[in-house]
């Protein structure tokens, strides 16, 4: 019975369609607007379910190794809210995407869940579908200027993400998306989640009315440290440095301290070899 329970738990955990890859999302959004075909799919996605979780009853009970590896999968615990619910790899003549998936789980609020992953869900496809544009965009570049397109070389797209905090009251994860080919470009969004409350987390709900007096203090004092290193340059205010945050929805993930990290991207305080720049507001919010 404890075997079966698992399998439930985990066949529990998956979410379809929404959660898998964009392009599989992009042809059953087509499909939703085809009504008479829907009972069929239904019927078809059900049938499917009821195969996938007998099969899965059956490998418990037959295979022992395949259970103890189905036990060691995040979302059974208790602890682990973020896990990978989709890894997937695309190539093509213009691209190859790898990409890795993140899902809320075992925040013991449903309705979270679902608002959570499906903008994450949107997120991916939108930066995806970007990137896609982007590289057809610049094969047909390369061709129009002489360049051959058997020496075309597909431009990596990297879909990752990384957990920074997360307890039965908090999580905070970053998803990362990056394009290289002749050099590397990095975009990050952040995902500060409230559980109890059931809503995102800003500066403001963290720190309080004072959130920008305490963040910028401190970030004014670590610039003021690391420029002491020659090899640390940030811009002026006159260029435009670092002048203080503009609001709550500043960039900021927690890490495993429990503590705010506010975030710059590359370029954005301080030259381009400096990367991206991160400040720790050294105080504990939990």
């Amino acid at each position: 019975m404890k075997n079966i329970e698992r399998a439930k738990k985990v066949y529990n955990a998956i979410k379809v369609p929404e959660q898998i890859s964009y392009v599989i999302n992009k042809s059953l959004l087509k499909e939703k607007n085809k009504k008479k075909h829907i009972p069929k799919y239904i019927k078809y996605v059900v049938s499917t379910a009821t195969c996938m979780f007998c099969a899965f009853i059956v490998m418990i009970n037959v295979n022992p190794s395949f259970a103890t590896n189905i036990s060691e999968i995040p979302i059974i615990g208790n602890i682990a809210k973020v896990f990978t619910i989709k890894e997937y790899t695309e190539e093509d003549e213009e691209k190859l995407i790898n990409a890795k998936i993140p899902a809320l789980e075992n925040t013991g609020n449903t309705e979270l869940e679902k608002r959570i992953n499906y903008e994450i869900m949107l997120k991916i496809n939108e930066v995806l579908d970007e990137a896609e544009k982007r590289a057809a965009k610049y094969k047909e570049a390369v061709i129009e200027t002489g360049g051959r397109e058997e020496d075309y070389q597909p431009i990596n797209i990297q879909v990752d993400y990384k957990v920074g905090y997360s307890n039965e009251k908090i999580v905070s994860f970053i998803i990362l998306k990056s394009e290289t080919l002749a050099s590397a470009y990095t975009e990050m969004y952040y995902y500060n989640i409230d559980i109890e409350n059931g809503k995102k987390l800003n500066l403001r709900d963290i720190f309080g009315n004072e959130y920008k007096e305490i963040v910028n203090e401190a970030i004014y004092k670590e610039i003021e440290k690391r420029s002491k290193n020659q090899n640390n340059i940030y811009f002026t205010e006159e260029n435009g440095g670092f002048k203080g945050i503009e609001n709550e929805y500043q960039n900021f993930y927690i890490n495993q301290d429990g503590k705010v990290v506010i975030v710059f991207e590359k370029y954005e305080i301080a030259p381009g070899y400096m990367g991206i720049q991160e400040f720790i507001i050294d105080r504990q919010i939990l």
